[in-house]
């Protein structure tokens, strides 16, 4: 009986785990601090009403920015776990559950390359769920 591998969906998630790692943190610690000084530095120069009208809609936006980073943080995490918890030659439907909605998140966000990378490893993996459906057929008659 042949075995299936998830090899390279495996490491194609551990990839786009880690490309989400990269960018949430990116978002979290140099856009977050970029928009806080250049909101900042756009008021100074307003009278009192509109400062302060504008300081609260920069700290609204620094919120939206912050849950964002945190957000894709906590999915690239999730993505690595799934990504570790893959087994050979075994259909896990939790796997296909989480990388279509993740898959999802990615493009409604505009993240191409990782809704590819996520993408690609969806595709491999129903591809071979679909192997070995067939093989464990096989075996059975």
């Amino acid at each position: 009986m042949m075995t299936i591998k998830r090899g390279i969906e495996r490491k194609l998630l551990i990839v786009a785990a880690i490309w989400n790692a990269c960018t949430a943190l990116l978002t979290i610690f140099s856009y977050y601090n970029w928009f806080d000084r250049e909101g900042a530095a756009r008021l100074e120069s307003q009278e009192l009403s509109t400062a302060i009208a504008g300081s609260q809609m920069v700290n609204n936006v620094l919120q939206v920015i912050m849950l964002y980073g945190i957000f894709v943080l906590i999915g690239a995490i999730i993505t690595f776990v799934v990504a570790v918890k893959i087994k050979d030659h075994t259909i896990q439907k939790g796997a296909v559950i989480w990388m279509g909605i993740w898959g999802a998140i990615l493009l409604a966000s505009m993240d191409i390359i990782g809704f590819l990378l996520v993408l690609i490893a969806f595709v491999t993996y129903l591809a071979k769920n679909k192997a070995i459906k067939l093989t464990k057929e096989e075996t059975a008659h």
